[in-house]
């Protein structure tokens, strides 16, 4: 009689997501699963490209065998998935939830297919970002609601502490200038350059500010709830500073506006009569004074200086933002729908200078495979989103948004890249719905 009386009310539950929920009362990926993805969980947040570099594995070098320019998680997850499927043991009823929940990410998994076979007939750029980004992406979306609540919560507290090691790690390559994992970016020519910029965990300055950012803005609108009050203020504290250490411009100013937002909005509430803990009051007072002598004794010590001369001289990027658009407009219709030849797309960014690269993923790809595909895959990728969004709390919107918002100010899913799988895992583990069932999924 318990047993019927729990499943009524975890039905109740289920139904009230917005009318969004599969009632199949489908259970959650087995043991063996569960295990396998704890491995590919670790693979895809521990071991970035630069890490992979450091050990060998020839994942961002020029040289180097084809095979190793796919992360080792892309090939883990795709070996996963059909693992998955074939020991699940209602499949009929797993594909009426996929089609039910996930449309949006098979729409975006199409689209990217759609523009591989473009890449491969065409002789175009981008061979790497279908595996790494676009089919990765894909198959994390389709395992992410089958890891159990407890799992979810082994997961939260997982990212919370690779956060802080990463930060960590980020400020302390800044301030003593040893990376311990170095990045080797290459010219145009071929020539190896160093970055300067702290990478820590997260394989790349850009992709580390842009991750980190959307954690803070994560922790700011209460996410994370295992994060306890205490921590939460200090946390956001260490990520700010990390963000000083990558030097992704966009990403701190966001940051920072955000956070000055959200002190202010603060003070209102206390003015207003709100109530505040005598404690969390006395803490706040304190930090004023405190802050500013920390900010200004990094500043003496040089700490900001090499964010400062970013801002000063950031290596043309600010110019190819504002000559891309010139460049899409030195097309034919043709070319602008379905993207020119290669051939000619190469001898256009050398005359208008832009041989390091685009500063917009949506404008890269379709200068490279044209309008259509480019918008195909960005709609398939708001849809992606969508799905995610269905299965969590409201308030992810608002990191979802700020992601947005920074992958579109740098090169992002135009080439391999793995953020977009970190982001929707971090926002997954840290805006779970709190009213889910633990037994079924939703």
């Amino acid at each position: 009689m318990s047993d019927r009386v729990a499943d009524s009310v975890e039905r109740m539950a289920r139904a009230s997501f917005q009318g969004q929920s599969v009632r199949l009362n489908l259970p959650f990926a087995g043991p063996g699963i569960q295990k396998m993805l704890v491995v590919y969980f670790l693979l895809v947040f521990l071991f970035s490209g630069t890490v992979l570099d450091l050990i060998g594995y020839d994942y961002s070098a020029i040289e180097g065998a084809q095979i190793t320019k796919i992360h080792p998680a892309t090939y883990f997850i795709a070996l996963l998935f059909p693992v998955f499927i074939l020991s699940y043991p209602r499949k009929l009823d797993l594909a009426r939830y996929y089609l039910a929940t996930k449309l949006g990410s098979i729409f975006f998994f199409c689209a990217a297919t759609f523009a591989f076979i473009n890449i491969v007939l065409g002789g175009r750029n981008g061979f790497g970002m279908y595996f790494d980004t676009d089919l990765h992406l894909f198959l994390c979306c389709m395992l992410l609601p089958f890891v159990p609540s407890e799992g979810m919560v082994k997961l939260e507290r997982f990212l919370h502490a690779f956060f802080a090691v990463n930060a960590t790690l980020a400020i302390f390559e800044l301030v003593s200038g040893i990376m311990v994992f170095p990045l080797t970016t290459y010219s145009p020519d071929g020539t190896q350059i160093a970055e300067a910029r702290a990478v820590a965990l997260l394989g790349h300055p850009l992709h580390a500010a842009t991750i980190t950012c959307a954690y803070i803005v994560s922790l700011l609108v209460g996410g994370g709830k295992l994060l306890e009050t205490r921590w939460r203020m200090p946390m956001i504290a260490l990520q700010t500073a990390a963000m000083v250490a990558f030097g992704g411009r966009t990403a701190l100013v966001l940051t920072l506006l955000i956070l000055t937002i959200t002190i202010c909005w603060q003070i209102v509430r206390f003015s207003s009569g709100h109530r505040y803990a005598r404690s969390t009051v006395m803490i706040a007072i304190a930090a004023v004074p405190v802050g500013i002598a920390i900010v200004t004794g990094l500043a003496r010590a040089g700490f900001f200086d090499q964010l400062l001369e970013r801002f000063n001289e950031d290596g043309g990027s600010a110019r190819s933002r504002l000559v891309m658009f010139p460049l899409w407009g030195s097309f034919n219709w043709g070319d602008f729908l379905w993207g020119p030849d290669p051939d000619y797309i190469r001898s256009q960014m050398y005359s208008f200078g832009m041989e390091w690269g685009i500063e917009n993923p949506f404008v890269h790809i379709s200068i490279y495979q044209g309008v259509v595909i480019s918008s195909l895959i960005l709609f398939g990728l708001l849809l992606v989103f969508y799905d995610a969004f269905r299965r969590l709390e409201p308030r992810v919107v608002v990191p979802m948004i700020v992601y947005l918002m920074l992958v579109n100010t740098f090169g992002s899913f135009a080439g391999r890249f793995l953020n977009l799988t970190l982001f929707l895992i971090l926002v997954s583990a840290l805006f779970r719905r709190q009213d889910a069932s633990s037994r079924y999924v939703v």
